[in-house]
């Protein structure tokens, strides 16, 4: 996963299954992990606010099915870019594997796509988080122009789900 700064292109963001988050402030000529000691460092998707890009969320645990899968240990967060800490309320088991995040494009409702279903949550901090639809999933994306539109891809069946209320309810 990547995620650029919208205002300061030097600067991005890169994580991967295997190997933690990494920060580039020169455009990708040379790159740093952001910390060695996360508590976990299978991070699947980076997903940035789109209203404050100094707030990051990784999602962590790989819910693909693979063999050699790593489990993840829910949601992390950053408020500066460098120091992340873990998301309080998503260290339960159904949030150890993650395969996609999605914030809308307000920033209000945050949107965790995993084998266990999908996961919502509208609270400021993103700290409450309900199933909102029973259906292993691969994907999940919010519309770019509106926060109510979404749509989230099946893991293992070809289904697609669409919402026209921010995630609330799913067809």
């Amino acid at each position: 996963s990547i995620v650029c700064h919208p205002t300061q292109p030097q600067l991005m963001w890169a994580a991967s299954a295997g190997g933690g988050i990494w920060r580039t402030l020169d455009g990708g000529a040379q790159w740093e992990p952001v910390n060695d000691f996360l508590a976990n460092l299978a991070v699947t998707c980076l997903v940035m606010h789109p209203k404050d890009p100094n707030i990051i969320y990784a999602a962590t645990g790989e819910g693909f099915s693979n063999v050699d899968a790593l489990r993840g240990g829910g949601i992390f967060f950053t408020t500066d870019g460098s120091n992340w800490a873990h998301l309080a309320g998503t260290d339960s088991a159904a949030l150890q594997l993650i395969n996609r995040l999605a914030i809308s494009r307000n920033g209000k409702t945050l949107l965790a796509a995993t084998p266990q279903g999908l996961f919502r949550s509208t609270d400021a901090k993103h700290h409450m988080w309900s199933k909102v639809l029973d259906e292993p999933l691969g994907d999940v994306r919010f519309s770019p122009s509106l926060s109510t539109r979404a749509v989230a891809g099946s893991l293992d069946r070809g289904a697609a789900f669409y919402s026209t209320n921010s995630g609330k309810t799913w067809k």
